[in-house]
């Protein structure tokens, strides 16, 4: 990631007033079909779904590139009396995930990761572990003011996950969830 990006997802966190946003929906509604086990949050910002896991008994680390999303996430497991760990890093350096893992599932909401990225998340995810995935699709892009190059594309997922995952469930969300998708993929052994 660029160091423009880097300092854009800071000064959004450090501008940013208020609580965390409710738990992504698609998270809410496909719990049961997260394994009991460690889940790492991927670009969990502040730590909405990071939290909501916690609650319910997972062990959580949640990983994002701006420190002040992190700090946020920290104070709010803190005073929630909750134990999520938080790794400041960028996704594109090699040793982001250095240490961590296996991971019984990995939580991935409103980001697209680089092919790079996907091969080391895939790398800490234990075999029959599952993968949650909500973010945009490409109507997001059409509807406007949205890069598409961050939006996921059916076919181009399947290509990249398929040959380590197995797709479980995908659904195209729609403009109620501002053109969502969303999918589960689990490990192959």
């Amino acid at each position: 990631m660029s160091e423009a990006d880097r300092e854009r997802w800071e000064r959004r966190w450090r501008e940013r007033a208020g609580a965390s946003a409710p738990p992504e929906p698609w998270l809410v509604a496909n719990l049961d079909r997260l394994p009991r086990g460690p889940v790492l949050d991927v670009a969990a910002g502040d730590g909405r779904n990071a939290l909501w896991l916690a609650e319910r008994g997972f062990p959580v680390t949640a990983i994002d590139i701006a420190p002040t999303a992190l700090e946020r996430l920290a104070r709010a497991a803190s005073e929630r009396g909750l134990g999520v760990a938080t790794r400041t890093a960028d996704l594109d350096d090699p040793a982001a995930l250095a240490g961590l893992g296996p991971f019984a599932s990995l939580v991935v909401i409103r980001y697209k990761p680089s092919p790079e990225q996907w091969r080391r998340l895939l790398a800490v995810l234990a075999p029959g572990g599952r993968l949650l995935l909500c973010s945009f699709g490409r109507e997001r892009a059409a509807a406007g003011g949205f890069d598409p190059a961050h939006c996921l594309e059916e076919a181009e997922l399947r290509a990249r996950l398929e040959p380590t995952l197995a797709c479980l469930a995908y659904e195209r969300l729609g403009p109620a969830s501002d053109w969502l998708e969303g999918s589960i993929w689990e490990k192959r052994a």
